[in-house]
C-alpha cells in the first residue's frame, strides 16, 4: 500500500515541479558549487591565457629569426655593395690608364706619321 502512495506522491510532485517558473525548477546552487564553478572559469581562462602566451612566445621566436636572417642578409648584401663599388672604382681606374695609354700611343704613332710623310 505504501508503495502506490508513494508513486503518486511522486507523480504529483513532477507534475508539479514541471508547471513550476524556470527559476524555482532547479536546485538552488550553494556557495560551494558557485565557488567551485568560479574556480573553474578561472583555471579555464587561466589555461587559455597560457596557451596565448606559449603562441606569442613562439611566434615572437620566429619574428626574431627572421629577423636574424634578414640582418644576416642584409649585412652580405651591404658587403656586396661595397665590393660592387670597390671594383667599379679600380674598372674607372684602369679604363682611364687604359685611354690615357692609347693616346700617347696614338699620338706617338701619329707623330711617326707624320715624320715618315715628310721624308
Amino acid at each position: 500500500m505504501r508503495t502506490p502512495i508513494l508513486l503518486l506522491l511522486m507523480a504529483v510532485c513532477a507534475l508539479a515541479r514541471a508547471q513550476a517558473p524556470v527559476e524555482d525548477r532547479g536546485a538552488r546552487a550553494g556557495a560551494f558549487t558557485d565557488a567551485q564553478q568560479r574556480v573553474e572559469y578561472a583555471r579555464q581562462a587561466a589555461e587559455k591565457a597560457d596557451a596565448q602566451v606559449r603562441q606569442s612566445e613562439r611566434e615572437s621566436g620566429l619574428a626574431e629569426t627572421a629577423l636574424r636572417s634578414a640582418k644576416s642578409q642584409y649585412d652580405a648584401a651591404r658587403a656586396d655593395a661595397a665590393r660592387a663599388k670597390q671594383a667599379l672604382a679600380q674598372a674607372r681606374a684602369k679604363a682611364a690608364d687604359s685611354r690615357r695609354a692609347y693616346e700617347q700611343e696614338s699620338g706617338r704613332f701619329e707623330r711617326l706619321r707624320r715624320g715618315a710623310d715628310t721624308r
